[in-house]
């Protein structure tokens, strides 16, 4: 009996890379490299800003030197503009109002920061659907540590066997095996072998995807 889900929110959640390539792509441009694009983005989220950095880095053709500048300016960037351009996937809005309804707990287990966690939620309008979102600066070790959701469920007070992590990458794929908690994929997420994918959100409850996914009063 599922009493909570738990979802990734870069590429899960929401689409942030308009956002993140914007404030990447100032940047970049400061140290005379660049710009990058929302489709070069999309494919190098999930291990947080400092791997992203690192990822942008190699693509251009900058120099591995000039990690910590061009990530410093891209934090300062991203927190001026964290939800403008961000829109919400699929039928996000709807499957996490119907999952409170049934009352089911959301959590967001994210390698980005909290507080831009919280920003990019408020400006998407997602943020009174959520119950708790960990970051990365809120746990010793981010994903693929099963720590940092294990530390979700514990703020969520629920067993890894309660609840449903829900991804679009290798790293969550991981997360939730090391953490011992069921995992779904979004189909728009990056293919990952072995793993059950999903169409929507809503398709957790129409009795296709997961028969065994079922709302309890807690």
């Amino acid at each position: 009996m599922t009493r909570a889900v738990v979802l990734d929110l870069d590429g899960t959640l929401v689409d942030s890379a308009p956002d993140i390539a914007g404030a990447l792509s100032t940047a970049l441009t400061a140290h005379g490299l660049p710009a990058v694009g929302a489709d070069r983005v999309r494919g190098l989220l999930g291990g947080g800003a400092a791997q992203l950095v690192r990822g942008v880095l190699d693509a251009v053709g900058g120099d591995p030197a000039l990690a910590d500048p061009v990530l410093r300016d891209y934090s300062d960037a991203y927190r001026a503009r964290p939800a403008v351009a961000t829109t919400v996937h699929a039928d996000a809005r709807e499957a996490l109002q119907a999952w409170r309804d049934a009352g089911i707990r959301i959590g967001i287990c994210t390698n980005k920061r909290t507080g831009l966690s919280h920003r990019v939620l408020e400006g998407t309008g997602l943020a009174p659907l959520v119950d708790v979102v960990v970051g990365i600066d809120a746990v010793p070790a981010g994903k693929p540590d099963p720590g940092h959701l294990e530390a979700a469920l514990a703020a969520l007070h629920v067993s890894p066997a309660d609840a449903l992590y829900i991804g679009d990458t290798a790293i969550d794929a991981l997360t939730a095996r090391r953490a011992g908690v069921a995992y779904r994929h979004v189909g728009w997420g990056h293919p990952v072998p072995g793993v059950t994918t999903i169409a929507s959100f809503g398709a957790l409850t129409e009795g296709s995807a997961d028969k065994e996914f079922h709302a309890t009063e807690h």
